[in-house]
């Protein structure tokens, strides 16, 4: 029996690491969803309103559990219990998710089949273990008051310390435990902590120990693979999202978190794509075609675009080409699988705007494809800002050329960027992929840019043909339409506009 002091600290101890467990758990759950659902606004509002609906269920029902049974034992029981269901749920989420993905596969709208598929998922997966660790803080409060008096100063303390615990939980997983052990080892390792610290209050029991001993051999499990993807030859998770590299006949693609787009593709039989990376070959013909370009890629990604502009320019001009990726794990996956390096790239490992804020450099060109989530584009480079600071960039006769996913030329979505853009540049250009494709190249100068055109024909590779002319007959100039807005740094809603387009094209059709 332990005594009143070391039974107050051995509570608080309790507390501390409830707290830090919830919350890692809380951040790995968005990391463990990724892969299936993406990482929008809408999967951290599920994450936080089932969490905070199910902590909520806890603490009244805990306060009930704790009158009743007052007993340390008990408490431990509850803990314990929900150690052992977290301890579950890497192990079978993969299962469980697909078992409800198939489930919803008929639903024709990829916003709602995100938004409900990721809902059940959270919902069964970490609603219960979840209920049962918000029961834990008014057990420990109600445990203390017996020890002393002053309900408010004890509950105080314990939501104090609790929470100290929860901000380690929010630092020590994305910053250390993710990076080097990945999501679901790093939820394994936080639940055993708290597993380890409320089995102390179970030492008398020789059974609970020994299924301690037992439960040690799951840190040296093999995880299974997140998605079994056909062709998937390599996968890994960053502190920025999950991927995968799959291989597609002659293709090999760079696919992120759930993998509704490509993110990089190179063709192993040739150099073009027959994809939207190959129409950014013709951005140095649009820029007069001159034999020393300065090019910049925000996106690099798997180095697609920056590949084939080594290909087709690097022997006849003096090419040097900046590529930005803000993830490291996908510059050393590019490098090893898709052959990002070459003699006219340099790489730099920063966020695309704060590239910018670093250097003074200018280019001849800008080239944009800058996507994460599942297909939104990163609000922050798509705002009037950053588009100023991008023409800061620029030199004279410079162009922006933007990868933006449009289902059409009236997207509210594409209408606000070429709005946008048209507040600083005086030309905005669009180029479609295909009629049926999503894909628009965007550019922006504050040159005419039509007389360039005809540079495509005149100049053309002779392998950019066909791309040449596609541009050719597609390329038409946009003006400002009022009856759409413009992005800020202060109303960005990039996620609403293109989950809106997706909805009103599902319904359409």
């Amino acid at each position: 029996m332990l005594s009143a002091k070391y039974k107050k600290i051995y509570l608080l101890i309790l507390a501390f690491t409830s707290g830090l467990t919830i919350m890692a758990v809380e951040i790995s759950a968005s990391r463990l969803l990724a892969p299936y659902y993406g990482t929008s606004s809408f999967i951290w509002t599920n994450i936080i309103g089932v969490i905070m609906i199910a902590l909520a269920l806890g603490y009244y029902f805990g306060g009930k559990f704790a009158d009743k049974y007052p007993d340390l034992k008990f408490l431990t029981k509850i803990i314990l219990t929900a150690c052992i269901l977290l301890l579950f749920i890497p192990y079978a989420a993969s299962f469980l998710i697909n078992i409800i993905n198939q489930a919803l596969i008929s639903i024709n709208s990829s916003a709602f089949y995100i938004f409900v598929g990721s809902l059940i998922s959270v919902s069964i997966l970490f609603i219960l273990p979840i209920f049962l660790l918000g029961a834990v803080s008014p057990f420990i409060i109600k445990l203390l008051s017996e020890i002393e008096k002053g309900i408010g100063t004890t509950s105080g303390l314990v939501f104090c310390v609790s929470t100290m615990g929860s901000i380690l939980g929010t630092f020590l997983p994305m910053l250390v435990f993710i990076p080097l052990w990945g999501t679901r080892l790093t939820m394994v390792i936080f639940s055993l902590i708290l597993f380890f610290i409320a089995l102390i209050g179970l030492l008398n029991k020789k059974i609970f120990l020994l299924f301690f001993l037992l439960l040690l051999p799951i840190l040296s499990l093999k995880m299974p693979l997140y998605k079994q993807a056909q062709g998937a030859v390599f996968e890994d998770e960053s502190v920025y999202q999950y991927f995968q590299v799959v291989d597609d006949q002659n293709l090999r693609n760079l696919l992120i978190n759930e993998g509704l787009g490509i993110f990089s593709t190179i063709n192993r039989e040739g150099i073009l794509t027959d994809s939207y990376f190959d129409l950014y070959n013709l951005v140095p013909y649009f820029n007069g075609n001159e034999k020393k370009q300065d090019i910049l890629i925000l996106g690099l990604a798997g180095g697609t675009i920056s590949t084939q502009l080594h290909y087709f320019f690097s022997q006849d001009h003096v090419l040097k080409i900046d590529g930005v990726e803000i993830d490291p794990k996908i510059i050393a996956t590019a490098k090893k699988y898709f052959g990002l390096e070459n003699p006219s790239l340099t790489v730099y490992n920063y966020d695309g705007r704060s590239y910018l804020d670093s250097t003074d450099k200018k280019y001849n060109s800008i080239i944009i494809d800058v996507y994460s989530n599942q297909i939104y584009i990163s609000f922050h480079l798509a705002t009037r800002e950053f588009f100023q600071k991008i023409k800061g960039h620029l030199q004279d006769r410079g162009i922006v050329a933007m990868n933006v996913n449009a289902t059409s030329f009236d997207s509210k979505l594409l209408k606000n960027i070429t709005n946008t853009m048209l507040l600083d540049f005086k030309h905005v250009y669009l180029v479609r992929q295909s009629s049926d494709s999503w894909n628009f190249m965007v550019l922006a100068s504050d040159n005419d840019l039509l007389p360039e055109k005809l540079n495509l024909m005149n100049n053309c590779h002779d392998e950019l043909e066909l791309v040449c002319k596609l541009a050719a007959k597609k390329f038409q100039e946009i003006k400002y339409d009022n009856n759409f807005g413009y992005l800020t740094d202060d109303k960005a809603p990039i996620e609403y506009l293109t989950d809106r387009m997706i909805l009103d094209y599902v319904l359409t059709k």
